[in-house]
């Protein structure tokens, strides 16, 4: 048993008896309930059991159900709240000296108890004074009061509470054991008279309030009030998630301790006004509420400075002792090379050597910011050429866009701009007019002041670092010519973003996309054809390593590139080739008149669904415009078969037959492709043979034939026999010509004119 326990028995035992004393009401020793007391200090249901047998209590005394070694339950909560005030109006002395939590139906409870006690004896001796309670609003809690006076002397003893009489008394004893609700102000009025030698008044007790409000003594006052007990209240753990150790903590003005990674502290329900101080960091500031559990406050310190490699050079190389300025302020001297301890924040910086140009660079000095790299430029040199963005961070496949800032020393001819190293798509000036490429370079014309050129390049694929060569050409007044070379330097990160791209077609395709990174960014798609209309675009917010597919339409075939964004950073593209899906596979036919010919064309339904086609062939050889309807399932692709009948008798020796395939949908037919089939009459031959030989012989009339038809292929004469001629088509329709001598028609018949 501790020490204190002792002191407070020996206390207890000191006062029983003292005044009106009832002994503690034992209902039973092994019950529970909803109300009771958890002692803090080591104890055991013995020490319990004694505690409670050895208390006398004045006016009213508690029913005990139950106890444990650490744990006594009460028969109600006016039970249990009789307990936590003093058992002897006379003493201060709480029941194990207060070191115990109160609990309501599980809760623990939180409050503040205030003891009165007057005392009057003698012949006219008065004891009154006024405690005022405030900051309680919609507080509740309980009044506890004992007076009592000599039996038939003259005494008082008056208790009011915000004016209302709870105990009033001239001789004998009353006790007043009541719940209260109280308003914002508060006062406790105590007052004990005797008028006579032998009289003896007196009145204690405590008020008891759930809460944490503010008291005051009023002037004056001869009864003795005192705060008693003020529950410690329930403290939760605040843990600090932080990036660096070593940091100040504040609430408001008040210092809580320093903190490191991990560092808990202790706090009560509420709101704090957090302040998070270390030097060479930003302060950090955050508002948290506590309510009824511990929680963990992530703090991330910010550095106020970075270290930032700076490489300082001209053409010949690296330099040293170069004034820097930051924001008009002189920083100090730097040399190639060095690390930098820059400010964080937007800041122009001023970089001035004897004999140089002056550079001037706006940057943003962030986790982003890995370097800075800064060409200088001899006064002597006629250009001097920078650029905008200094440092250019970009993404394979995207289109970066660099102003060039030209700035000659005088007034400069002819002024030529070569870039090299890199594809450039577009270059214009200020205005945003475009400047036309002649041979090799772009003419900028003549200028006298600092001249900025937009320049559009497409990034390439290689990771790692890439350069854009450029080189300024000109004349001074005199007719001098000055070149200036420089390279502006960019880095090709790796993409975070996985794209898998299918096989394009018309129809629907599918884009996946995986963000590779694990952090939440949105992404857009754009297509466009080659002219720059957006045809198609679509969005997506990714989630940390999230998959998602874009659905891509394309109607007609053609050249497209499609643009992947996010950010201000990422602009990639993808050049995209769609092919017809509809080809036709027999383009030349050779046929003879009269003839069944068969054309072919190949068809790929790139749709998720069956779709359904008509092929048409017409033209003059055919004796009839022929059509077939057929259907391919999706993803499938077929080879059609279109049959038409040509005419006995062409004019003609190749025809072109115009050839359509159309989509059958409900709403009618939809012309998807259209070509041209060429069609070649087939050579025939005649054999004329040797009949006689007379004037109007064969050989004069085969003769007269081939004078009067210079198309004809060729003739062969066979010996003895006769001759066989090869008669191709006429390219165009003559008139036939009349031949005087006999020939052999189709019929077998000797023709001539008639």
């Amino acid at each position: 048993m501790k020490k204190s326990f002792f002191l407070f028995l020996l206390l207890l035992l000191s006062v029983i008896g003292s005044v009106n004393a009832i002994d503690t009401v034992i209902q039973s020793t092994d019950q529970t309930s909803s109300f009771k007391v958890v002692i803090s200090e080591t104890t055991s249901s013995v020490m319990i059991n004694d505690t409670l047998l050895a208390t006398a209590w004045t006016g009213s005394a508690p029913t005990v159900v139950g106890w444990t070694d650490d744990t006594i339950y009460f028969a109600s909560k006016n039970d249990m709240y009789r307990f936590v005030s003093v058992p002897d109006i006379t003493s201060s002395a709480l029941m194990f000296n207060g070191n115990y939590d109160v609990y309501e139906y599980g809760v623990r409870q939180e409050y503040t108890l205030y003891r009165f006690y007057g005392y009057s004896s003698g012949n006219n001796n008065v004891h009154s004074g006024t405690l005022n309670i405030t900051s309680a609003g919609g507080l509740s809690g309980y009044i506890f009061g004992y007076g009592s006076g000599t039996s038939s002397m003259d005494t008082t003893e008056t208790l009011k509470v915000n004016g209302d009489t709870v105990i009033g008394i001239n001789s004998g004893s009353y006790t007043y054991f009541q719940p209260y609700a109280f308003s914002e102000s508060n006062s406790v009025y105590v007052y004990t008279r005797s008028n006579v030698i032998s009289g003896v008044s007196k009145l204690g007790g405590t008020v008891l309030v759930k809460g944490y409000p503010t008291y005051e003594i009023l002037s004056g006052a001869s009864v003795t009030f005192t705060e008693l007990y003020v529950t410690e209240p329930m403290k939760y753990d605040l843990t600090i998630d932080s990036n660096v150790d070593g940091i100040t903590v504040y609430n408001g003005e008040t210092d809580l301790g320093t903190a490191n990674d991990g560092t808990v502290f202790p706090l009560i329900a509420g709101t704090y006004d957090l302040t998070f101080i270390k030097e060479g960091y930003f302060n950090e500031t955050q508002t948290v509420e506590i309510i009824d559990s511990a929680i963990t406050l992530t703090v991330d310190m910010e550095t106020t400075h970075l270290e930032i490699p700076v490489s300082i050079f001209d053409s010949e190389g690296g330099l040293n002792s170069v004034n820097l300025y930051i924001d008009d302020e002189l920083f100090g001297t730097v040399s190639n090379n060095q690390d930098v301890s820059l400010p964080r924040g937007t800041h122009e910086l001023i970089f001035e050597k004897s004999g140089y140009w002056s550079e001037t660079r706006t940057v943003t000095v962030d986790e982003l910011l890995t370097e800075l790299s800064i060409r200088m430029y001899p006064e002597s040199v006629f250009f001097k050429i920078s650029n905008t963005p200094s440092l250019i961070q970009t993404y394979s496949n995207s289109e970066v866009n660099i102003a060039l800032n030209i700035d000659p020393n005088d007034y400069a001819y002819g002024v030529k701009l070569y870039l090299t190293g890199q594809e450039v798509l577009d270059v214009r000036d200020s205005s945003n007019v475009q400047i036309s490429k002649q041979d090799s370079y772009y003419l900028l014309d003549d200028f006298s002041s600092a001249k900025t050129v937009n320049v559009k390049i497409n990034s390439g694929t290689t990771l790692g670092t890439n350069s854009l060569a450029v080189r300024v050409t000109g004349y001074n007044v005199i007719g001098t010519e000055f070149v200036t070379d420089s390279t502006i330097n960019y880095e090709i990160l790796r993409l975070p973003l996985s794209l898998t791209v299918p096989s394009w077609c018309i129809g629907s395709n599918s884009l996946t996309v995986i963000e590779t990174e694990g952090i939440t960014r949105t992404v857009v798609i754009k297509l466009a054809d080659l002219d720059g209309n957006i045809l198609q675009s679509d969005s997506h917010t990714f989630e940390g390593f999230e998959t998602y597919k874009f659905t891509i339409n394309f109607e007609e075939p053609g050249d497209y590139k499609l643009y992947v964004q996010s950010g201000d950073l990422i602009n990639t593209y993808i050049d995209v080739s769609v092919d017809n899906p509809i080809s036709l596979t027999t383009k030349t036919l050779t046929v003879s008149e009269g003839s069944v010919a068969t054309a072919k064309v190949l068809i790929e339904n790139s749709y998720s669904e069956p779709q359904y086609y008509r092929i048409t062939i017409e033209g003059d050889p055919l004796v009839n415009s022929t059509k077939v309807d057929f259907s391919i399932s999706p993803g499938s692709t077929k080879e059609q078969s279109i049959s038409f009948t040509l005419l006995d008798e062409l004019d003609y020796d190749s025809y072109s037959l115009p050839l359509k395939v159309y989509l059958v949908e409900e709403s009618g037919l939809t012309e998807i492709y259209s070509d041209s089939v060429i069609l070649n009459i087939g050579s025939s031959g005649s054999f004329i043979p040797f009949l006689d030989f007379g004037d109007d012989g064969i050989i004069d009339t085969v003769i007269t034939f081939v004078i009067d038809n210079p198309v004809i292929d060729g003739i062969i004469i066979i010996a003895g026999l006769g001759v066989f001629i090869f008669s191709g088509r006429k390219k165009g329709k003559k008139p036939v010509k009349t031949i005087k001598k006999p020939v052999i028609t189709k019929g077998g018949k000797k023709g001539g004119k008639k």
